[in-house]
């Protein structure tokens, strides 16, 4: 069976912790100014509980989302690298603030041009090194709907296993279902809460599809599936929070196969992986 692109449903949120974040933004970062709170079997998020998830669209008037991302910066996206490969900066616009991307919000939402798109160096087709960096053409402005999230420390990278069995949560637009299930685009954002699998457990469930992973893979979700990412919500956050409390992404939504299957998790690119690549992809732009 070929390898899709899928996004989460919701849960009911278990805090988690990491000792420590980076937050490149000028603001703090990791902080909702609302209460904290579909994906497959998810459940629909508070109104901008999570004010750093983007919507990714096609440029031009009522075209359809088609990736999520994470705003670390007022001038910079993290998104997946397979959901802005060969496509155009002038062909791609970001839309943040957003709750029900169905219905417009003039209040809260900005929709802001990309000037550049930044592919991992050594991505590949087949999910590795999954990630990316949008550059926005003007500054989003930080309001109540929009902040900055933090990005998970270095130090995580160091221990592989070190997020094994913790609970981190996902959000997006994305289907609810696989569309042979009746699964549809959501209308209104939906999180969902999944388990960090360890890798190994990961590799075996997945065994029998011949998926191979990597050290800069994160898989979660569970063995009996229900659920897990959707097509549509690639791209956007996998998050848990510090021990300060702050909102951290550990994960960019990546791969999978099907939506909610038993034994095949959501597949994430592990972000503490990247916090060098990322940074100095944002100080190069500034030269």
């Amino acid at each position: 069976m070929e390898i899709s692109t899928y996004f989460l449903i919701l849960c009911a949120c278990v805090v988690n912790f990491v000792t420590a974040s980076v937050n490149v933004a000028d603001v703090p970062c990791g902080r909702s100014q609302v209460r904290q709170a579909k994906i497959k079997n998810g459940t629909d998020a508070f109104p901008h509980e999570y004010p750093w998830l983007v919507s990714i669209s096609t440029a031009g008037p009522n075209s359809p989302h088609f990736c999520g991302g994470s705003l670390i910066h007022k001038r910079y996206v993290v998104t997946a690298a397979h959901c802005v490969h060969h496509k155009r900066p002038m062909d791609v616009k970001v839309l943040a603030g957003a709750h029900n991307i169905f219905v417009p919000n003039s209040e809260s939402e900005q929709s802001i041009s990309v000037s550049s798109i930044v592919i991992h160096p050594d991505y590949s087709k087949k999910y590795i090194n999954d990630i990316a960096i949008l550059e926005l053409s003007t500054d989003a402005k930080w309001t109540k709907f929009v902040r900055p999230v933090c990005l998970a420390d270095m130090e995580l990278d160091k221990a592989k296993d070190s997020l094994d069995g913790m609970s981190v949560t996902a959000a997006g637009w994305g289907n609810t279902d696989e569309k042979q299930y009746g699964g549809k685009p959501a209308s209104i954002l939906q999180k969902v809460d999944v388990l960090v699998v360890p890798t190994a457990t990961c590799e075996s469930w997945y065994n029998i599809d011949g998926v191979r992973f990597y050290d800069s893979h994160l898989c979660a979700g569970y063995e009996n599936g229900g659920k897990d990412t959707c097509q549509g919500d690639s791209g956007g956050p996998l998050m848990m929070n510090d021990d300060g409390g702050r909102t951290v992404i550990v994960g960019v939504v990546s791969t999978g196969i099907g939506c909610g299957r038993p034994k095949t998790p959501g597949i994430y690119t592990r972000v503490s992986r990247y916090i060098t690549w990322i940074q100095a992809q944002m100080a190069a732009s500034t030269q």
